[in-house]
């Protein structure tokens, strides 16, 4: 008896401690897709204002461009394709995968995220996820930042790689 006592104390305990640094349950729909709702959503609720569409355009596509660090050969192959929206979500793709999951909804964790427009050139893009690899229940929320530079953002917090995108008409 004391043996499962302990065990559902040390339970509840860690259920407890995930919520605490920041992860959150998060439940599949009938497709297996990782699905926000009213108990977990995003923190960006506001949608971006005439100013902040002047900056980002949601009529192109932003291609991954391959410099200020070293690129596998892999990464050069598949470059990632984010697509803004002007109701503040965000697509992200990649060249490859481009057409696949269509029919994949924005409140889909897989869909990309929520993004906002700060100040004069700074873009902030919010996304969840998987807390210990691709194959769990709980996520975590990440909100990166950049900068917008004319027709490219940069992504630079100074301790993840460099991902710089390019504002482009066509996927080539």
């Amino acid at each position: 008896m004391k043996k499962y006592s302990f065990l559902l104390i040390s339970s509840l305990f860690l259920i407890g401690c995930a919520n605490y640094l920041g992860y959150y349950k998060i439940f599949k729909d009938k497709n297996g897709e990782p699905i926000l709702n009213a108990d977990v959503n995003y923190t960006f609720t506001e949608k971006p204002n005439e100013e902040g569409l002047t900056k980002i355009d949601t009529t192109a596509y932003y291609i991954q461009v391959f410099e200020g660090r070293y690129y596998n050969q892999r990464e050069k192959q598949n470059p990632q394709v984010l697509i803004f929206h002007s109701d503040g979500f965000f697509k992200s793709t990649s060249v490859n995968y481009f057409l696949n999951f269509e029919n994949r909804k924005k409140n889909s964790i897989y869909y990309g995220g929520k993004y906002r427009i700060k100040e004069i050139n700074s873009i902030e893009l919010e996304q969840f996820y998987p807390s210990k690899g691709g194959r769990t229940n709980y996520y975590s929320r990440n909100i990166i930042r950049g900068n917008i530079d004319r027709n490219k953002i940069i992504f630079d917090d100074g301790q993840s790689p460099i991902k710089i995108f390019e504002k482009r008409y066509d996927l080539k």
